[in-house]
């Protein structure tokens, strides 16, 4: 997607390309929803499953559901983390000079967690490996989110849903490491994601909406 960078780089927001806006943010606006909707799933359906798979083992039925699901799941986040990969490398391109630092944060953490959700298909250490790149992409997204919050060259409503962005960061961090205690963690991080889940649409919202 062809992006031109319309700010000054003095610091003024001026009036800018509103298509390249748009575009860039729709896309990203949608990855965001496939990765965190299906993360939420993630974490309150996985919890289920294997404490079913746990009684079905016990019964001598076996137990293999789960792992299918977390493969399909993980997948489907991974997708939604491209889609916003791919936004991310777009949107660079049309924030304001001042901004760039704190998008390339968000790209990273992207990165990352990319990483984490493919490490995370490893049997047995995968989910530690995952939980641990989660963490970090948390972090990193959460200092990216802090500085376009308080900059003073992005958009005000693109502000707001930073703000927004910001706070569901420090629960999806909080959420991951409570997630990594097993099965009752799952279920207290599902809780939170649900949370930081409709605080980030409607932040990404806002973003787009400029």
């Amino acid at each position: 997607m062809e992006t031109v960078n319309n700010f000054q780089n003095q610091g003024q927001f001026e009036p800018f390309n509103r298509n390249a806006w748009t575009a860039v943010t729709k896309q990203m606006y949608y990855g965001v929803l496939i990765y965190s909707l299906c993360g939420v799933v993630a974490n309150v359906v996985s919890p289920i499953i294997s404490i079913s798979s746990g009684v079905s083992m016990l019964s001598g039925n076996g137990g293999g559901g789960g792992v299918a699901f977390n493969a399909i799941i993980s997948l489907a986040i991974i997708a939604g983390y491209v889609m916003f990969f791919l936004g991310l490398k777009d949107f660079r391109n049309v924030v304001n000079l001042q901004d760039k630092d704190a998008v390339q944060k968000l790209f990273t953490a992207t990165i990352i967690s990319i990483a984490g959700y493919v490490l995370g298909l490893i049997p047995l250490a995968g989910w530690i490996l995952k939980g641990i790149c989660v963490i970090v992409s948390c972090i990193m997204m959460l200092l990216g989110y802090s500085a376009l919050r308080n900059s003073q060259t992005f958009p005000t409503i693109a502000r707001e849903g930073a703000s927004k962005l910001y706070t569901a960061m420090i629960l999806s961090i909080i959420g991951a490491v409570i997630g990594l205690i097993p099965v009752v963690g799952g279920f207290i991080g599902g809780v939170l994601d649900i949370i930081a889940f409709i605080m980030i649409i409607i932040g990404w919202k806002k973003i787009a909406s400029v």
